[in-house]
């Protein structure tokens, strides 16, 4: 009877192993550090969704040219250079290598901004607006009416800009044609004074009594903390610098995800785990995280910078840190 006993504990105890690995995935809980939260969700999906006007750029358009420019987040500007797609690999290089030996400054892919597109060869004519850009480069034709002037053409008041940067602008009236008050900007240092004076001048000139609420600004010209030259164009633009005297660009699609990885997405029925194989940036949509609380990743993974750097990622705590400082791989100062 003792070693019925025996016999019998070492049996259950041994039937608990084999059933515990049957089971296998249907049994398998995960935790709540575990699972991918809602924020973690929203910065994967805005990682994924962000295109840079480099990537943006489709090179079988090779007949079409491009004029652009480097522009990065500290404001520092070099261009602008135009380029025919199909002669890009001549080129593109070679103007990041005369930015940097005239600049000083290491310009990265995502700096790249896009000014124009051209039609050379007697076609419509040119795009200027991002959404015509990916309009036209989804299948490499122009689509609608075409523009040449940008869509943000809105301008500021007096009243909105900050004097204490060192741009400058040309004043105009609002409404009226060719009422330009100077040649030449102003410098925002100078203050009202001058814009008041120049006003003064103005309607002096042309028997006019225009006061300077009614003066606005379309552009100013403005030097980066690194002694770089650009323009502001548009409203949001100059609104943006006036922020803190620097144009601030949304270029965080710094750090991408390095495919292919492991997505687990749990069956809410059974409960069953099933390995979702990750290929590209296009399948972390939103349609897929429907069921937020029922996904896991396998870690580790990879992200890779612009320079090419790899950075292993070991848990959603790392992989939201990475996502929401991604700003800081958009340097090469890493």
């Amino acid at each position: 009877m003792k070693h019925f006993f025996k016999v019998l504990l070492i049996a259950i105890f041994l039937l608990g192993i084999l059933e515990s690995c049957s089971s296998g995935e249907d049994t398998i809980q995960t935790t709540s550090e575990e699972k991918i939260s809602p924020s973690l969700i929203d910065k994967i999906i805005a990682t994924t969704a962000s295109v840079n006007d480099y990537n943006l750029i489709n090179f079988n358009c090779g007949d079409m040219t491009v004029v652009g420019g480097f522009l990065n987040k500290q404001g520092d500007y070099y261009g602008a250079f135009t380029i025919k797609i199909s002669e890009w690999s001549d080129f593109y290089e070679s103007n990041k290598n005369a930015a940097y030996n005239q600049t000083g400054i290491q310009f990265t892919d995502d700096d790249y901004i896009l000014h124009y597109i051209i039609d050379f060869n007697g076609g419509p004519g040119i795009l200027v607006d991002k959404e015509d850009f990916i309009n036209y480069f989804d299948d490499c034709s122009f689509k609608g009416e075409i523009k040449f002037i940008h869509k943000d053409k809105e301008t500021i008041s007096v009243s909105e800009i900050n004097y204490n940067c060192l741009g400058k602008a040309i004043y105009f009236v609002d409404g009226v044609d060719d009422s330009s008050i100077t040649n030449s900007a102003i410098p925002f240092r100078a203050g009202l004074t001058a814009v008041s004076e120049a006003l003064v001048l103005y309607n002096a000139v042309n028997n006019s009594e225009y006061t300077i609420e009614q003066l606005r600004i379309s552009f100013l010209d403005y030097v980066s903390p690194n002694k770089t030259e650009y323009v502001a164009i548009g409203r949001a633009q100059m609104i943006n610098y006036f922020e803190d005297c620097v144009l601030d660009r949304d270029t965080d699609d710094c750090i991408n995800f390095k495919y292919p990885f492991i997505i687990n997405k749990i069956n809410l029925q059974t409960k069953e785990i099933v390995p979702i194989t990750m290929k590209n940036d296009s399948e972390l949509n939103p349609s897929f995280f429907d069921q937020v609380e029922d996904l896991t990743i396998n870690y580790p993974i990879t992200l890779v910078t612009l320079n090419g750097s790899d950075v292993i990622i070991k848990s959603n705590e790392e992989l939201e840190t990475a996502l929401t400082n991604s700003a800081i791989y958009c340097t090469d100062d890493w």
